[in-house]
């Protein structure tokens, strides 16, 4: 009864004081007087009930042990969140709960108080159509959220801290329009904001780290602007963003993230502009039927690829770095899309741009050096930037002009000839235009990551004549896409993962070549791939001598193939169509010719394709000659066998 008393004489006390704070900017407590003052002992709640709307209830330094509701406009201020410190009273209770729509117009003010110690709720709750401010508060230590936002609620909270509370740090639903300015959400269990249906959330000058979740969860049709900011040391992704949700950052920075710096899919929308993300597995993954657009960004350090591109994701990354993975720089697949323009892309193990998927990306002037290779799959050489301007019809290598043999060919016109020197010289060489490069003596090509990037790179627009060259050490000796042309005369590729990758609409020719030790097959002729191969040896390479598969076609003639692997010495799958006449193919671990029909080589794929020739020697192959028995005429004189399917 005392407490009430000494209350309802501070209630009449401040009533003109009441009048001064509802001329002030919500949470400016410099020169606003107090309604109440408050000592630990004194109860916080009942000072609430009591207060007209808009008072200013201040509490000294000290613990309150209470479970807080608030229903009208009115201003708790405390001494300060290491002196001020209300814990919850009552399982399942927040800590504070703000509960709209208030008993009059105006604002909740929270200033200066640490709020904790909720057990199964969160430390502040906000709901209905309350509208709050929080200032230079703490919400730390609970077993649920630090702060839920639901409903209609209109919440500001600034220059505060969310920290080590075992539920999200914010969980932000419904309507919800919040801004955090100037907070650190740190050390929580789960992750650091969690934002969902049409809820709205500004970001700006904090720092979200150190959760055991994911920084940032943006899902359903919620939006996060985001600016100045750092998410960074998460157990899952810096930025998850899926369903229709979308989020625009600006100048912040994604780093040290256990999984990838941003993740995206579904159908949501990611805008990254002068931002950084470092020292994450994968940089930024965007897939399914998700976009992305960056611009003026830093994807460096990340511990694989930078930016992958999957599904039918569409993304538009300009006047970016993407540098220093162990990866691919930019990686795009499946039915994705990607403008790659103008960036500088750099330090990538194994390719700057990798293209697998059915559209080719577009773009240009992408400066690009110190990759594997630079590009690799379906794009056009024109991606890339040349080192050296086009000036000259022949080059010889080595040469004081030029460092690299990238720059030797990028110096060509098209149609010019390379001249090398004998010698061993580091490749990684991606062209797209007609070149020629002859040797003069013994040449050996390698590649600049043993295994892990290709020696030589054929992309739209390349158009090669390959001469006595001996190329080896590389995840390929010579990969080709899009519409590129080869012929390769008197050649060694050996010692690579694969000899030959030959898909797209490319076109080969091989004669008198050598093709040996390739632990992934001599070659393999994918999509719709042509080659005509003569008089060459495949020897000693594993899973087989020469591979084709979907519809890809091939004739070969006077080869020798011998001690190829498993999977026999030449084998065939899906829609492929092979001329096999005169060629000696003998001691293969598995079946001389082979086709994925039954027991022949494994599960999964099907043969649907034809096969015709004859004048072959089949011997001494530990699977039998031919797989299946009907590829018999091959060791004769001449026959066909055709399981393609009518249409």
């Amino acid at each position: 009864m005392r407490d009430v008393t000494r209350i309802l004489r501070w209630v009449a006390l401040g009533l003109v004081a009441v009048l001064l704070v509802s001329c002030a900017r919500p949470g400016e407590d410099e020169g606003v007087p107090c309604t109440i003052s408050l000592r630990p002992g004194e109860e916080i709640q009942a000072a609430l009930d009591l207060a007209p709307p808009g008072a200013v209830i201040c509490l000294g330094a000290g613990t309150w042990t209470e479970s807080l509701r608030v229903t009208k406009p009115a201003t708790l201020r405390g001494a300060g969140p290491t002196k001020t410190i209300v814990r919850s009273a009552q399982l399942g209770h927040p800590a504070l709960t703000i509960e709209g729509p208030l008993a009059g117009e105006g604002t909740v003010v929270i200033v200066g108080i640490k709020f904790s110690e909720a057990s199964g709720a969160a430390g502040l709750l906000v709901a209905g159509e309350a509208t709050v401010e929080v200032e230079r508060s703490a919400f730390s230590e609970n077993r649920g959220p630090g702060v839920a936002l639901h409903d209609r609620a209109l919440v500001s909270v600034h220059s505060s801290t969310i920290s080590a509370n075992t539920g999200y740090g914010v969980h932000i639903q419904g309507q919800v329009q919040a801004t955090l300015d100037g907070v650190t959400i740190a050390d929580n269990r789960s992750s650091g904001v969690w934002l969902a249906d049409t809820a709205r959330l500004i970001l700006t000058q904090s720092t979200v780290t150190r959760c055991e979740g994911h920084g940032l969860w943006i899902r359903d049709e919620s939006h996060l602007t985001a600016t100045g900011s750092t998410i960074s040391s998460c157990e899952g992704y810096g930025l998850w963003v899926r369903d229709q949700a979308s989020a625009d950052l600006t100048r912040c920075t994604i780093a040290g993230h256990r999984d990838a710096g941003v993740w995206a899919e579904d159908a949501a929308e990611v805008t990254l502009t002068s931002s950084t993300v470092e020292g994450t597995w994968d940089g930024i993954v965007a897939r399914e039927a998700s976009s992305l657009r960056l611009a003026g960004c830093t994807v460096s350090r990340v511990r694989w690829d930078g930016i992958k591109l999957q599904g039918t994701a569409v993304g538009s990354i300009v006047a970016s770095t993407i540098s220093g993975g162990r990866g691919v720089g930019i990686s795009v697949r499946g039915a994705a899309h990607a403008e790659i323009r103008d960036n500088r892309i750099e330090g990538w193990t194994a390719q700057g741009i990798l293209s697998l998927s059915r559209i080719p990306p577009s773009g240009g002037g992408n400066r690009m050096q110190g990759n594997g290779v630079d590009l690799v799959g379906n794009l056009p050489g024109s991606l890339r930037a040349p080192l050296v301007a086009a000036s000259r019809e022949e080059v010889r290598f080595p040469s004081r002009d030029y460092a690299t043999i990238q720059e030797a060919a990028d110096a060509l016109l098209p149609g010019g000839k390379l001249v090398l020197a004998e010698g061993i010289y580091p490749a990684g060489v991606t062209l797209g235009k007609p070149i020629r490069i002859e040797a003069e003596g013994i040449v050996l090509l390698t590649a600049k990551a043993t295994r892990e990037s290709a020696v030589v790179s054929l992309v739209g627009g390349a158009d090669l004549a390959l001469t006595g060259v001996a190329v080896g050490y590389g995840s390929e000796g010579l990969v080709m896409d899009a519409d590129a042309r080869a012929v390769v005369t008197d050649c060694v590729l050996s010692d690579n993962l694969r000899g030959i990758h030959a898909v797209g609409d490319t076109a080969l020719e091989l004669l008198r070549c050598r093709l040996s030790r390739n632990e992934q097959g001599g070659i393999w002729l994918g999509e719709q791939a042509t080659a005509t191969v003569r008089e060459t040896v495949f020897t000693q390479n594993e899973v087989w001598g020469i591979g084709l598969g979907e519809t890809a076609a091939a004739v070969i003639t006077d080869c020798l193939v011998t001690e190829s692997g498993g999977s026999g010495g030449i084998a065939l799958r899906d829609s492929a169509q092979a001329e096999i006449v005169g060629n000696s193919i003998v001691g293969s671990k598995g079946a001389g010719i082979a086709l994925y029909h039954g027991y022949c080589i494994g599960a999964g794929y099907v043969f649907t394709g034809r096969v015709r020739g004859g004048a072959n020697t089949i011997r001494d192959n530990a699977k039998g000659d031919v797989c299946p028995a009907d590829l018999a005429f091959l060791a004769g004189e001449w026959g066909e066998l055709d399981w393609r399917q009518e249409d």
